[in-house]
């Protein structure tokens, strides 16, 4: 019964989520359920900046191992991903797809916390998403 129980995704977010370490969270100022959380594990398809290479990342967590801060957009919010040009450096930016996520875009430290979310449909606030790539990242290059 308890193997049938771990089959339903709520039952296994229950006992997994605070053995990975899933449901601490850390005030950063963001009231979205993602942020100041470990970024949900989800299956990806990312698209670089150049238009010609479409990857398949198994994990989210797979984009951590660059060693870079992710900036999820997810659904093609071109002003998300411009704002953070300057961090280039130090922020892969890419727009990903992938199944259900109530959130635009996500902002994500390279240690897998969720720095920013951008709700699905909501107006960026680029001020916002500036201030926390500076405290996150450093100075623009």
């Amino acid at each position: 019964m308890f193997s049938d129980l771990m089959d339903l995704d709520d039952a296994h977010r229950y006992v997994a989520d605070p053995l990975a370490g899933m449901d601490a969270w850390y005030d950063l100022g963001d009231d979205h359920r993602f942020v100041a959380t470990l970024c949900p594990d989800m299956k990806l398809t990312l698209e670089r900046p150049d238009p010609d290479v479409v990857t398949t990342v198994n994990r989210s967590a797979d984009l951590l191992r660059e060693g870079c801060g992710p900036l999820l957009d997810l659904v093609d919010r071109v002003e998300a991903r411009d704002a953070a040009a300057a961090w280039s450096g130090r922020v892969n930016t890419g727009t990903a797809r992938t199944g259900r996520v109530d959130v635009d875009a996500l902002l994500i430290r390279p240690d897998g916390l969720v720095a920013r979310a951008l709700p699905t449909g909501q107006d960026l606030d680029a001020t916002t998403l500036v201030r926390a790539l500076g405290t996150w990242f450093g100075r623009p290059v």
